[in-house]
């Protein structure tokens, strides 16, 4: 199963990163949100190896930013 965050506008211009439903952080920088939800979906990739994603949802579309998906595995590398 995959993670995806979600980076979208919130009120006064701001932005907020949603995992589903849920907004885990609000009232960021575009700039700010963008790296953030890079590094939390970076780690959670690193630490479970689990593919995570980070989309910009927009009312008319969606943008994927980041895709971190299954490492590979070294023995097959070798092969």
């Amino acid at each position: 199963m995959r993670m995806v965050l979600t980076i979208k506008e919130s009120r006064h211009g701001l932005w907020c990163i949603c995992s589903g439903e849920a907004v885990l952080y609000d009232r960021l920088s575009f700039a700010h949100a963008i790296r953030l939800a890079r590094g939390l979906a970076r780690e959670e990739h690193a630490s479970s190896g689990r593919a995570a994603s980070v989309e910009l949802a927009c009312s008319e579309f969606t943008i994927a930013l980041a895709h971190y998906a299954g490492g590979v595995n070294p023995q097959r590398a070798a092969a």
